[in-house]
C-alpha cells in the first residue's frame, strides 16, 4: 500500500461523514442529556455551597467580636473605663464586616457589630446578621459579654457552643 496514510483524505475514516448514515456533533438528545445530569449535579451542590458560606459568616460574626472584646480591653487598661462607641475603639459606627471580617458598606455584610450599653455601662459586644446572612436560622444573632459568656439566638440558642 504505497500512498496509505490514516490522514489521507481518501481514506476510509476520514472527512465529515465517515461512515454513511451519521453525522459529527451531538445530537439534541446527547445535549438534553447532558444539560440534564449538568442541572442534577447543580442542584445536589448549591445546598452544601450555601450552608459554607453561612458558617463562613458565622465564623467573621465571631472574630468580630473577639476583636471588638481585645479592644474594650485594651481600652480600659488604658482609661480605666470601657468604651460606650465603637469610635473610641477605633472602629465605625455603624460597624459592618463581611465573611472575611473585613469593614464593608451595609449592602456588603453579613454581620453589624455593636455595643451593647446599659445605664451608661459597657455590658458586652453583638453581632446581629444583615442581608443573606440574616436567612441563618440556627445561628442568628452572637453575642459576647463583658466577662466572656459566649450566647447566640437561634435554633441553636440552647447550646451556644454549637455555633461558637
Amino acid at each position: 500500500m504505497t500512498g496509505f496514510h490514516p490522514g489521507f483524505a481518501g481514506h476510509p475514516v476520514a472527512g465529515r461523514n465517515a461512515v454513511p448514515g451519521w453525522s459529527s456533533g451531538f445530537s439534541l438528545l446527547e445535549m438534553m442529556v447532558a444539560l440534564a445530569v449538568a442541572g442534577i449535579l447543580f442542584f445536589v451542590a448549591l445546598p452544601g455551597y450555601q450552608t459554607a458560606v453561612i458558617k463562613s459568616g458565622r465564623a467573621a460574626a465571631r472574630a468580630g467580636l473577639l476583636e471588638v472584646a481585645a479592644r474594650q480591653e485594651q481600652f480600659f487598661v488604658n482609661r480605666k473605663q470601657y468604651a460606650v462607641g465603637l469610635e473610641s475603639l477605633g472602629l465605625g459606627e455603624p460597624y459592618y464586616i463581611d465573611s472575611q471580617g473585613e469593614a464593608v458598606a451595609r449592602a456588603a455584610a453579613v454581620y453589624r457589630l455593636t455595643l451593647v450599653i446599659a445605664d451608661g455601662s459597657y455590658l458586652g459586644a453583638m453581632a446581629s446578621p444583615v442581608n443573606r446572612q440574616r436567612e441563618d436560622t440556627a445561628c442568628a444573632t452572637f453575642s459576647l459579654s463583658r466577662t466572656g459568656i459566649k450566647a447566640v439566638t437561634g435554633d441553636l440558642s440552647a447550646s451556644p457552643a454549637d455555633c461558637w
